[in-house]
C-alpha cells in the first residue's frame, strides 16, 4: 500500500525507524481504514472515532472495503480526534496494530464468492499517540496526501524514489515466498 511514501513525507524518525524496514522487506503488512458504511464516497463522512486516554487513543467504529484486514499486522485509519469536529476538520491518521482485542475482522462476500475485501469494527482497540501520522488534528492532509500517492500525481522525484521502495518489497517478496499470495501479487 502507500504508507510508505506517507511515512516517507510525514513520519517522525522515530515512526520511520520503527515502520519502513518491516514495509520494505515485506514482512508487516499493512491495511487502509478510509471507508466507512454510509459515507459513500464522501471521505470526510468519518464517524469513527479515536478518544485520547493518557498517552493512548481508544478507537470506536466500522471500516469498510478494507482489502487485505484479515492478514495485515497494522492498519492506517483515519479517526475523528476533537469532538464535534464535522467533515475534514478534527481528523487523526493512526497506526493501529490489528492483532489485539476490540479489533474485529469480517470478510465481506462478493457475488464470486471471494472477499477479498473485509469490514473492521472498532471496540475499543487502543493505540499509542506516537502512532499519530502527521500531527493530531492533520489527518486530512495526510490521507488527501495518501491518495495522491495512489493516483501517482506527484513529483518525478518521489515517483523515481517509490519506484525504487516498489520494487525492493517486490524483490522482498519475491525472497520470502509472499509474492506467490494472490492478493499480493495483485
Amino acid at each position: 500500500g502507500m504508507v510508505g511514501p506517507t511515512l516517507i513525507a510525514f513520519g517522525t524518525p522515530d515512526q520511520q525507524r520503527r515502520f519502513l524496514p518491516g514495509i520494505q522487506a515485506g514482512t508487516e503488512l499493512w491495511c487502509q481504514g478510509y471507508s466507512e458504511p454510509g459515507a459513500g464516497s464522501d471521505l470526510a463522512n468519518i464517524a469513527t472515532r479515536a478518544v485520547r486516554e493518557g498517552d493512548e487513543f481508544v478507537l470506536e467504529g466500522q471500516k469498510v472495503w478494507t482489502s487485505l484486514a484479515h492478514v495485515a499486522q497494522w492498519a492506517f485509519v483515519l479517526a475523528r480526534t476533537e469532538a464535534g469536529s464535522a467533515r475534514h476538520h478534527g481528523l487523526s491518521y493512526l497506526l493501529v496494530p490489528m492483532n489485539q482485542p476490540g479489533v474485529d475482522v469480517r470478510p465481506i462476500r462478493q457475488i464470486t464468492g471471494t472477499s477479498e475485501f473485509n469490514e473492521v469494527f472498532f471496540d475499543g482497540a487502543r493505540t499509542t499517540a506516537d502512532n499519530v501520522v502527521g500531527g493530531i488534528g492533520n489527518g486530512w492532509r495526510v490521507a488527501l496526501a495518501t491518495l495522491d500517492f495512489e493516483r501517482g500525481t506527484m513529483t518525478l522525484g518521489q515517483q523515481v524514489g517509490f519506484r525504487r521502495e516498489l520494487q525492493r518489497v517486490i524483490e522482498a517478496a519475491r525472497k520470502t515466498g509472499t509474492i506467490d499470495d494472490p492478493l499480493i501479487r495483485d
